[in-house]
């Protein structure tokens, strides 16, 4: 037989191993895909079309819903909030979202004043520094507006209404309380990102005990009570519906009317 060629047998075998050699490395680039694509399934990348179209539900039900689908995504709690300073320039900035405020009694006076939407919470939670700049533009003009975008469902939520900021001074003990109790649930860093003592840097706002010490003059809550909400949805045949608080009655000897939302669906 001549140098460098090869027999029947020995052909088959290469061919053999070449194609196994090329399954295998096809089987690796199929798997990697495979990884990616649900890899990004489970991030943030839009939703596969469900059967949406039409809602007959609140902005706060729909919102429940949003939540609940993107809950384990990190920074899903991130929202941008807006003011006017007093240049009447708009300022925005990206706040985390702490939840509904629901420990207040049936009579306070933001209950009555729409604080509860099907049932469920409507006054949204933040907080905020006494030394940052939005606290002076709301004592300019306290209206302002949230936009909370979820990307994995493709909606937006603008949601409108004054910012209260609850302090020290505020005389408010159902407000007071709230503001202690989000202190307490904020983790460590963000406490002593609000900590100006150089003795408590590291602390995590806590006492030498372990336990979280009382909020400083400076940490503020930050209550934003929604008034108009604005939602759109992008999957699925674009939709959107326009939710406002409105008052019962309008008589002006009625002391005891209460608010009351309501919704309708709006062209784009």
């Amino acid at each position: 037989m001549r140098r460098g060629w090869k027999s029947p047998i020995q052909l088959l075998s290469l061919l053999v191993s070449t194609r196994t050699s090329l399954g295998f490395v096809i089987n690796r680039q199929i798997a990697t895909v495979n990884n990616i694509n649900n890899k990004r399934r489970m991030s943030s990348e839009v939703m596969e079309n469900e059967s949406f179209g039409e809602t007959n539900q609140s902005w706060r039900s729909l919102l429940e819903v949003s939540m609940a689908k993107t809950r384990k995504i990190r920074g899903s709690n991130y929202v941008q909030i807006a003011t006017i300073n007093k240049n009447n320039e708009p300022r925005c900035r990206t706040v985390v979202f702490r939840g509904f405020i629901n420990n207040l009694p049936e009579n306070h006076p933001m209950t009555l004043n729409g604080g509860y939407c099907d049932e469920k919470p409507c006054v949204m939670k933040m907080c905020t520094d006494l030394r940052s700049k939005k606290v002076e533009e709301v004592s300019y003009q306290s209206i302002s507006e949230m936009v909370w975008w979820f990307p994995k469902t493709s909606e937006q939520y603008r949601v409108r209404g004054p910012l209260l900021l609850v302090g020290d001074d505020n005389d408010d003990r159902d407000l007071q309380i709230a503001r202690k109790e989000l202190w307490g649930n904020i983790g460590d860093p963000s406490r002593e990102s609000f900590l100006d003592t150089p003795t408590k840097i590291g602390s995590g706002g806590r006492d030498d005990e372990g336990k979280v010490i009382p909020p400083p003059e400076n940490f503020l809550l930050m209550l934003l009570d929604p008034t108009h909400v604005d939602y759109l949805r992008l999957t699925g045949g674009q939709y959107r519906q326009i939710d406002q608080r409105r008052q019962h009655g309008d008589d002006d000897d009625d002391d005891t009317s209460q608010s009351y939302w309501s919704s309708k669906e709006v062209a784009p």
